[in-house]
């Protein structure tokens, strides 16, 4: 089994422990995974109130989640359930809960305490703001920090099947102020709020001081993408393996 991200980025964390820029990398990763929580028991019928399983360490409560569905392969079926990680922090905010979770490829599972946690929800708690300015002219992406540009292209590929597309342009706004724009064409209906909401974490959490970056949406045949493409740069976003059918999964 391939390691996962948030093994890669815990692994990062635990040889540099110090290093917040990977902490907050960890964060970052641990947001938009979707993690696999076993649970105690099934859900009653018409219900969607479910209990996951919980471990002791040093007289704390921490819900148990696996970064992959492999980590029940060959054993007996059990019920499990599928979250984000912001969804799970944000699920626990305030309880007094931390998270155990076990990654590919480490013997022990990784703590996450608390209060990181709590951290972690009231950080992103805000969500991405709605802005009226006006773009005014585009240009290629430049001078965006390496680390927001690796978020970006684990965000992206994370949302394979909700868009059909993401083009990322400098842009010089109609307010006077200047940033970056990602435009997300043919997305899927339903999928334009988790997809900006795991933008924003990737910002916010990639420790880039001062980047503005928003986020716009655009049919297949809008005029203004032919502007875009001439200057941007293209994140093919479709499934390769499946086309897309039914809702799409919140991250």
């Amino acid at each position: 089994m391939p390691e996962t991200p948030l093994a890669r980025a815990a692994k990062l964390f635990l040889l540099r422990p110090e290093d917040d820029a990977a902490r907050l990398r960890l964060y970052e990763v641990l947001s938009g995974a979707e993690l696999v929580l076993p649970l105690q028991g099934e859900a009653e019928p018409g219900s969607e109130d479910v209990t996951p399983e919980t471990v002791e360490a040093g007289g704390v409560p921490h819900v148990v989640a696996h970064d992959s569905v492999a980590a029940f392969a060959g054993g007996a079926p059990r019920p499990t359930a599928t979250l984000s990680g912001l969804a799970l922090s944000q699920m626990l905010d305030g309880q007094g809960v931390g998270l155990a979770l076990h990654l590919e490829g480490m013997a022990d599972p990784l703590l996450v305490a608390p209060e990181s946690l709590d951290w972690l929800a009231r950080n992103l708690a805000g969500g991405p703001s709605r802005v009226e300015a006006r773009p005014l002219a585009l240009h290629p992406p430049k001078g965006l920090p390496a680390g927001l540009l690796t978020a970006l292209d684990r965000r992206l590929a994370q949302g394979e099947g909700l868009a059909t597309a993401a083009w990322l342009a400098a842009v010089d706004w109609s307010d006077g102020s200047r940033g970056h724009l990602l435009a997300f064409v043919g997305a899927r209906p339903g999928a334009e709020e988790p997809l900006a909401a795991g933008i924003n974490a990737a910002v916010a959490l990639s420790g880039s001081d001062g980047v503005r970056l928003d986020v716009t949406f655009l049919d297949e045949g809008d005029p203004v993408l032919e502007r875009i493409a001439r200057v941007a740069l293209r994140f093919d976003m479709v499934d390769p393996m499946e086309p897309p059918t039914g809702p799409p999964r919140l991250r």
